[in-house]
C-alpha cells in the first residue's frame, strides 16, 4: 500500500467506499419508502376530497384515525431516512473525493469538503454538487483504467433532485403553511409528483454511487493497486 503524506505531515491512505455505501443504501431505501408512502397518501387524500367531498383525516371515523396513523408513520420514515441519508451520502461523497485527492487525480479539482459543502449553499447547490460528482465519476473511471462517458442516468439523477426540491417548495406554498389555501388540492398533487421524483432520484443516486464504489474498488487490482490496497 502506497503512503501519501498529507498537509499536516501525517500519512494518508485511500479507503474502500463499500463500508460507507452499504449504510447509505439502507438509509436511502427508508427515505424512498417514506416518500412513496407520502405520494400514495396524497393521492388518496386528493381522491377523497374531490370525489366524495370528505376530509380523510376527519370525516371517515375509524378510517380517519387509521389514515392519520399511517401518514404519521410514513412521515417519520421519510424524515428519519432523509436525515440519515444526508449524513451518510455526505460521508460517502467526502471519502470518494478524498481518495482521488490522495492519489493526486489531476481533474479532481474540487476539495472533499466542498464536494459536500456545496449542497448546503443556496443557488450554488443547483449545479456545484453535480460538478463534484462528475469529477468523482470521471477520475475514478480514468484511474481504474477504463475511462468512459458519463452515464445518462447521472444527469437524470440531478434533474430529478432539483425538480423534486422545487416541487416540494411549490406544494408547501400552494397548500398553506398553517391554514389551507384555495389551491390546496393542486398543492396535494404537486407534492405527490415531487415525492415520486424523490423516489426516482434515490434509485438513480444509488446506481451512481454503486458504480463509483465498484470502480474505486477496481483500483485495488489495477494500475493503482499499491495505493488502494
Amino acid at each position: 500500500m502506497a503512503n501519501v503524506a498529507g498537509a499536516s505531515g501525517q500519512i494518508e491512505v485511500t479507503r474502500p467506499l463499500l463500508g460507507r455505501f452499504k449504510p447509505m443504501r439502507v438509509a436511502l431505501f427508508v427515505y424512498m419508502a417514506g416518500e412513496a408512502g407520502l405520494a400514495l397518501a396524497s393521492i388518496v387524500e386528493y381522491y377523497v376530497l374531490n370525489a366524495r367531498g370528505l376530509d380523510p383525516y376527519l370525516d371517515l371515523g375509524a378510517m380517519s384515525s387509521a389514515f392519520s396513523i399511517a401518514v404519521l408513520g410514513v412521515s417519520l420514515a421519510q424524515i428519519g431516512g432523509l436525515i440519515a441519508s444526508v449524513i451518510l451520502v455526505s460521508m460517502w461523497t467526502y471519502r470518494a473525493m478524498k481518495n482521488l485527492h490522495i492519489v493526486e487525480a489531476v481533474a479532481a479539482a474540487m476539495s472533499p469538503g466542498w464536494a459536500v459543502g456545496w449542497y448546503f449553499i443556496p443557488i450554488a447547490n443547483l449545479w456545484k454538487p453535480f460538478e463534484g460528482m462528475l469529477q468523482i465519476w470521471r477520475e475514478s473511471h480514468r484511474l481504474a483504467g477504463r475511462p468512459k462517458k458519463v452515464a445518462a442516468y447521472m444527469g437524470w439523477w440531478w434533474a430529478t433532485w432539483v425538480a423534486s426540491n422545487i416541487l416540494a417548495n411549490i406544494s408547501l406554498r400552494l397548500t398553506g403553511f398553517t391554514d389551507p389555501l384555495p389551491t390546496y388540492d393542486v398543492g396535494i398533487l404537486v407534492g405527490a409528483v415531487g415525492s415520486v421524483l424523490s423516489v426516482v432520484c434515490g434509485f438513480l443516486l444509488l446506481r451512481t454511487a454503486k458504480e463509483v464504489t465498484q470502480v474505486q474498488a477496481e483500483m485495488r487490482s489495477g494500475g493503482l493497486a499499491d495505493t488502494f490496497g
